[in-house]
């Protein structure tokens, strides 16, 4: 399986954990100018920008490891876009972290809320 396939599975896979907790997908990966988000999900008056990160084990560390705080400004920065393009400076926003080992059976995720 190629990294974009398992790339790919895991945020097939967090989407699917999102749904299941009610929330609806706004948008999958989001592109602006300034880069991207992977999903934005929302939940009543809460809107999430979640990042997916994917790994195949953990030779190398966790998933969620990966976010540094480089990749967390980028992603505010992308998140403060999308709030001023759409309309939503009255909604509530959180940022959240889904952390997936794949590449074995089964699939192993942690959902970490208000990650930054």
């Amino acid at each position: 399986m190629s990294n974009q396939e398992l790339g790919r599975r895991g945020e097939e896979l967090a989407t699917a954990a999102a749904l299941a907790e009610g929330y609806q997908v706004i948008e999958r990966n989001y592109r602006c100018p300034l880069g991207e988000i992977d999903l934005i999900l929302q939940r009543g008056d809460t809107v999430v920008f979640a990042e997916v990160k994917t790994r195949r084990g953990a030779g190398f560390g966790e998933a969620w490891e990966a976010v540094t705080p480089t990749k967390q400004e980028r992603i505010r920065r992308v998140a403060a876009w999308y709030v001023q393009e759409h309309g939503l400076a009255l909604c509530t926003f959180r940022f959240d972290v889904f952390s997936i080992q794949g590449g074995q059976q089964p699939w192993q995720y942690r959902w970490f809320q208000d990650a930054f």
